[in-house]
């Protein structure tokens, strides 16, 4: 498992494999070897190339030392930049006597202190190919001293060169994301044994290049705490398999309640994607309108259709119509298109008592809980709900930025206290489970940032609910799959021109490439 931490996480789990016999040098030296070998992925073969290795105090730069060392050995020409002093952690002072000082066969990496000798450093800057960061790791707190962020401003006004940071950004505080000023730019972070929380962040995400994490030898084990686990292939596994003999009624029943006459769109959208992903019978309750411009478009479905009001939302009758059908449905989806209206929000307030089935809320039906989501204690049942961080705030009255400073730790309180999965979406979607589990999705891109992407999850979900998912494996199933068929289309189609339709329609093709 692929884990997300705090910077005292990761201390916690570093003492735990020291303790096992995995000492703090050797984790060194599998950081500066793990990091070497990514490198010649980016870079090729190293030899003829210059770097310059910018090495802080502490064990970071210890990492950077093992890293300029193999360069070294690898035939490239590298300078290791001591940007403040030298070093003075144990293990980093252990390497900067081995390969600094005493040399290995003799040779010395070269070296410089940054406050001696500025103007040979920026020559050398300037003129090199790659600049790899190794300052602060998780480490950093507060704001960069005077020297070191002039440093990294005359790097990113003047270097156009690959820029590397290893395990965290040099002023990226790895815990919250609070970036300092000037703080380092990466083009790519090499995340070190485990992923750190501050670098998932919505303050600090965009700033820190393409993550590769790297494993430096901690087993799994020795992570006794960490915030969440990143949501991997082994989630394809609960994709529902067909035997030759099965029949519709093994693949369940789903309800979508969603559209109305100005959201035809999400309808069609929900109700398609619930069908592409295998539910064995989709039924749209909707507006007559909307049941009757859409059943074109989708024959496959099945369609409940219902009366609207002047405004072509549905009317006073709706609750009542679909309370006494809820029973023969194996899940329900509701939101998508709906509007918000007093019969639409006593509609979502009767399906949420009512049903005994997997409810999954979206859209329409989260704005219509907040105005009451005590709602939800009158249901036991598991739910799931899927906002983005607007429907979210509105949700719990916490205001939009804390929630994006701190998404895991928002979407975990929700789930715990209103026994639902929580789909927080957005860039790296937050699944968080009622026991405290969280799961972070990396897969997608923005292609996914468009009107209709959101009801295409929804139908995802639901279908693998009515399948017969359990709903947690079902909403990571989903938001997995969903992120992956747009990196899928993004190889053929340019990001602008993906369209939330094009996924619904991608997703067998995306399915059957699965290993």
């Amino acid at each position: 498992m692929k884990y997300i931490v705090t910077a005292q996480q990761m201390k916690k789990a570093e003492e735990n494999a020291d303790r096992k016999g995995i000492t703090f040098s050797a984790m060194m030296d599998n950081a500066g070897n793990a990091c070497f070998k990514q490198l010649v992925r980016i870079t090729g073969d190293v030899s003829g190339l210059a770097f310059v290795v910018l090495c802080g105090r502490g064990n970071n730069g210890g990492d950077g030392i093992v890293l300029a060392q193999r360069i070294k050995e690898a035939g490239g020409m590298v300078l290791c930049l001591f940007v403040s002093d030298l070093p003075t952690s144990a293990n980093a002072r252990e390497n900067y006597s081995k390969y600094c000082v005493t040399g290995v066969n003799g040779e010395l990496l070269d070296t410089a202190l940054y406050t001696h000798r500025e103007e040979v450093v920026k020559t050398a800057l300037t003129n090199c190919d790659v600049v790899i960061d190794c300052v602060f790791g998780t480490g950093f707190e507060g704001e960069l001293e005077p020297k070191i962020a002039s440093l990294f401003r005359f790097i990113s006004n003047n270097c156009d060169i690959i820029k590397i940071s290893v395990d965290v950004p040099s002023g990226v505080d790895a815990t919250t994301g609070r970036m300092a000023e000037s703080a380092f730019r990466p083009d790519v972070t090499f995340m070190l044994g485990a992923a750190k929380k501050g670098l998932l962040s919505h303050t600090c995400f965009d700033s820190c290049g393409d993550l590769v994490l790297l494993d430096i030898g901690i087993p799994p084990e020795c992570y006794e705490e960490y915030e969440a686990s990143f949501i991997g292939e082994e989630v394809l596994k609960h994709i529902p398999v067909r035997g030759k003999s099965a029949h519709k009624g093994d693949f369940g029943k789903l309800l979508n309640i969603a559209g109305c006459e100005q959201f035809m769109g999400a309808a069609l959208l929900s109700t398609k994607a619930a069908l592409k992903c295998g539910a064995g019978i989709v039924t749209l309750a909707s507006v007559k309108e909307v049941c009757r411009s859409i059943a074109p478009a989708i024959p496959e479905a099945t369609f409940l259709p219902l009366y609207g009001d002047a405004d072509g939302f549905l009317d006073s009758d709706a609750a009542d119509k679909l309370k006494n059908k809820l029973s023969g449905f194996s899940a329900v989806s509701l939101g998508c298109g709906l509007g918000i209206t007093t019969h639409t929000q006593n509609l979502t307030e009767t399906v949420i008592k009512n049903c005994i089935c997997p409810i999954i809320l979206d859209a329409d039906g989260i704005n219509l809980l907040s105005l009451n989501i005590n709602v939800l204690k009158e249901n036991d049942k598991l739910k799931v709900i899927t906002p983005h961080p607007r429907e979210f705030s509105r949700l719990t009255g916490t205001p939009f930025n804390e929630i994006q400073a701190d998404r895991i730790k928002h979407a975990r309180d929700f789930s715990e206290k209103w026994n639902t999965v929580t789909v927080l979406k957005g860039v790296n979607t937050v699944v968080a489970a009622p026991d405290g589990r969280v799961f972070i999705n990396i897969t997608g891109n923005a292609g996914l940032a468009k009107g209709g992407s959101g009801d295409v999850l929804t139908g995802m979900i639901t279908s693998f609910a009515a399948q017969g998912v359990r709903l947690l494996e079902a909403a990571l199933l989903g938001v997995y799959l969903h992120g992956l068929t747009a990196e899928k289309l993004a190889e053929s189609m340019a990001l602008s021109g993906i369209m939330p339709g094009d996924v619904a329609d991608f997703l067998p093709w995306m399915m059957k490439s699965l290993p």
